[in-house]
């Protein structure tokens, strides 16, 4: 049965500490990244961004673990990354025992063979380099998605100039197909339920909630191993009917999880309903507008006048998913058998046989197996279009 703890405390880490012993516990080891919503330059407590005394809380549990946690994000397209990570107050997780990653320019293409939507991506690379992922999102409501909880914070390891592309796609589907690839490596979700933000209002050319009216405090933390289930609780603690979430809805379609687990805690049953702005009650039109086949021809000129270039239309969006890079990793020179090309695979694709690697059918492309070679075994053979 799969569950989702909700516990209320005043204190964010007695109240993890009880969530995550509800669910049996965490077991982590390696390089742990810790990925909260810095989306935009507001501070803990505003409801915008995940409260830095939660994701403390979480570099501390796993530190104890022996774990190395490793805390990073990007804000949405905007803002600028140094004033977001000033304003959030980030940094403090290192006094915690964290260490902050800036991956502004540290991003890697991938192509996801099994996706719906999003057939390659742009994400940052201690992403993929990672043995786990502890997701951290902050509940707040969300024009396009309707809640922003842990599918969608995980949007924030796309490169930012890449997000346009998989907001013209839809944005629920392309995020479920963004989840499906990251899921094995996602060993907890953590929801920030402390500070809720009421009357939510855009800003910036991708419409992310960063400005509130008002601010209430829950004082509560929700965790699970299943992100849909934690996703679908989380629209019912703001009174959304789970059904009415395509991006849960998909992502249980596909079998990534439940839309109804097992609720336990103090708080289980909690509910309170967001005042959304009278902004946020149109835009979803819009965003149908923006991803529609038939409209998008209509609406783009419009959505790029207001917001400029970074728009694209629907078409590009889809030729760029359908560009593949016809490149190979092949044997090239003589293997040593070191196994760093083994360990540093994020889809495990290479095993070592013999005298030489072996690489199976499940290649990425994102080539850091070549990168990490000390002596030059493998490379990339390219081929013509």
């Amino acid at each position: 049965m799969t569950i989702v703890s909700i516990v209320k405390n005043a204190d964010p880490a007695r109240a993890l500490k009880d969530a995550v012993e509800l669910i049996g516990g965490l077991d982590v080891k390696g390089t742990v990244l810790v990925k909260p919503n810095l989306s935009c330059a507001r501070p803990s407590g505003s409801g915008l961004v995940t409260n830095v005394e939660v994701v403390k809380a979480v570099v501390e549990m796993v530190a104890a673990r022996g774990a190395r946690p490793i805390v990073g994000d990007l804000p949405i397209l905007g803002w600028d990354a140094d004033a977001v990570f000033d304003t959030t107050g980030i940094r403090e997780i290192e006094k915690a025992g964290g260490e902050f990653i800036d991956w502004r320019n540290n991003h890697v293409e991938i192509q996801l063979q099994e996706a719906g939507v999003l057939k390659k991506v742009r994400i940052a690379r201690p992403a993929i380099e990672a043995d786990y992922i502890i997701n951290v999102p902050v509940l707040k409501h969300h024009f396009f998605t309707h809640i922003s909880g842990a599918m969608k914070n995980l949007f924030g390891v796309v490169e930012p100039d890449f997000r346009p592309l998989v907001h013209v796609l839809g944005l629920d589907e392309p995020l479920v197909d963004l989840y499906e690839f990251l899921r094995p490596k996602v060993a907890l979700n953590v929801l920030d339920a402390t500070c809720i933000a009421q009357s939510v209002r855009p800003s910036g050319p991708y419409y992310g909630p960063t400005a509130a009216r008002s601010v209430t405090k829950l004082n509560m933390i929700a965790v699970s191993r299943d992100a849909v289930a934690l996703d679908a609780t989380a629209a019912r603690m703001i009174r959304v009917d789970p059904e009415a979430v395509e991006m849960v809805r998909l992502a249980a379609g596909r079998g990534l999880g439940t839309m109804n687990p097992q609720t336990i805690g103090n708080a289980r049953g909690a509910t309170l309903r967001i005042k959304r702005s009278p902004l946020g009650r149109i835009l979803p039109y819009a965003q149908d507008a923006w991803s529609s086949e038939r409209l998008n021809r209509i609406s783009h000129p419009l959505v790029r006048r207001m917001y400029g270039d970074d728009v694209v239309t629907l078409e590009d969006a889809r030729h760029e998913m359908d560009r593949a890079d016809p490149a190979n990793i092949v044997v090239a020179g003589a293997c040593k058998r070191c196994g760093l090309c083994t360990s540093a695979c994020p889809v495990k694709n290479i095993t070592l046989s013999g005298s030489r690697p072996i690489l199976g059918n499940k290649c990425i492309k994102c080539f850091i197996c070549v990168e990490i070679c000390p002596d030059g075994a493998l490379a990339i053979e390219r081929k013509s279009q």
